[in-house]
């Protein structure tokens, strides 16, 4: 059975009566509503060296600490390129540097949170819940909870998982590529999983208490989206504006995020992973692994701010990660796990410029001795976003025990 006739066959079922009933969404539907701010969150997974992102080439202690993998000064060979003086990106990363030169890039050379987590597990709990040191869900899925919008595809999480941002009440799809988003199975074994579907979503859910209720609601959610996704030409997309992307999975998904907010399916939040950050061993300088990895990831960032044009306006991508690594480099010519890290902010009325002050390599400067300390707590920054960007109101549940403090980027 192909995904069109399975739709049609839910649609004829009484569970598809159903969904008729309660409006089961088309892009038109979506296009109706007032369109939502969107925001693009690229999570740096496995703990970026922000220091030879966002260079402190004006330093002196950059260069004692890093004697063969730091990056060169601006001006010089394959140096950093220039910020304002002090700063400077990796030479990799020319496509995010002409952004900037362009006033519409937000850097934030030290962001991280207090008496932080160096495991990778804790601190991407901590960051992708708003939460540090409690459990809690996912902020972004709090900010769909309470957002005014309630139709269409509102949050995507690309890759196998939901990301942890993107987990709690609101049911949101994930998958790896739009193309690939089906049902994929024989014609018979479609038909039976229907009946049981039919079964489960036809029951009262308040039957099976909360786990009913949810199981419900992800089924909805799911077979929406597919609704949403068997409209759009996802092979047959044209990139606008010259946008070329990475010819890799990262490319492929940041197209697709674009075209997802150009169709006007109702997207207001989505998640792409980049990892591979975890540099211990051979880290490289101007060239080298991270050298390539930068440079898949500010041409990305470009080609998606290319493609949507005027619609960055309503638009904004965030980039983070866990955590930053040592100040000072290993036998091994890498980094281990460190304290803060380099954030960027584009699009949607965003301010370009740095922001933070810099703490400082110096040994009494430093966090705990190794490691740099940070100037903006991540918190600030989500709570910038939720209320200028997503106009968001309830700042409270989304930031539960914390009070943020305006950065002024927007």
């Amino acid at each position: 059975m192909q995904r069109r006739d399975f739709l049609k066959y839910m649609l004829a079922s009484s569970m598809g009566g159903a969904w008729l009933a309660n409006g089961l969404p088309g892009i038109r539907e979506a296009q109706a509503a007032a369109a939502p701010k969107s925001l693009i969150v690229i999570f740096q997974r496995g703990g970026c060296d922000g220091l030879n992102v966002v260079v402190p080439y004006g330093e002196d202690a950059y260069y004692r600490l890093r004697p063969t993998i730091a990056i060169a000064k601006a001006g010089q060979a394959n140096g950093a390129l220039d910020l304002n003086g002090f700063f400077g990106l990796h030479p990799a990363m020319a496509a995010l540097h002409k952004l900037y030169q362009q006033g519409a890039v937000a850097v934030f050379p030290a962001v991280h949170y207090p008496n932080a987590s160096m495991s990778h597990f804790d601190s991407e709990l901590y960051i992708e819940s708003g939460v540090v040191n409690k459990n809690s869900n996912g902020w972004l899925n709090r900010h769909l909870e309470t957002s005014s919008h309630s139709s269409g595809m509102r949050g995507v999480s690309f890759g196998t998982d939901i990301a942890y941002a993107l987990r709690g009440n609101v049911p949101v799809s994930a998958f790896s590529d739009l193309a690939a988003f089906d049902l994929d199975m024989e014609t018979l074994a479609e038909r039976r999983m229907t009946d049981r579907l039919q079964t489960i979503y036809a029951a009262n859910p308040h039957l099976g208490g909360s786990n009913g209720v949810r199981i419900q609601n992800a089924g909805r959610t799911l077979f929406a989206d597919l609704g949403l996704v068997q409209q759009l030409d996802v092979k047959g997309y044209q990139p606008a504006n010259g946008a070329v992307y990475p010819a890799n999975n990262f490319g492929k998904q940041l197209q697709q995020a674009a075209q997802l907010i150009k169709s006007g399916v109702g997207l207001e939040v989505a998640n792409i992973n980049l990892g591979g950050w975890d540099t211990h061993g051979d880290q490289g300088n101007h060239v080298g692994y991270q050298a390539n990895m930068l440079k898949t990831f500010a041409d990305g960032i470009a080609a998606l701010y290319a493609d949507l044009g005027s619609q960055m306006q309503d638009v904004m991508i965030l980039t983070m990660t866990e955590f930053g690594r040592t100040v000072d480099e290993n036998g091994s010519k890498g980094t281990d796990h460190g304290n803060a890290s380099s954030w960027f902010a584009l699009g949607g009325g965003v301010k370009g410029g740095i922001y933070g002050q810099w703490p400082g390599l110096e040994t009494a400067q430093l966090y705990k001795g190794r490691y740099l300390a940070h100037s903006v707590d991540f918190r600030d920054i989500f709570g910038d976003i939720a209320s200028k960007h997503l106009h968001s109101s309830s700042l409270a549940s989304l930031l539960p025990g914390y009070s943020p403090v305006a950065q002024g980027f927007l």
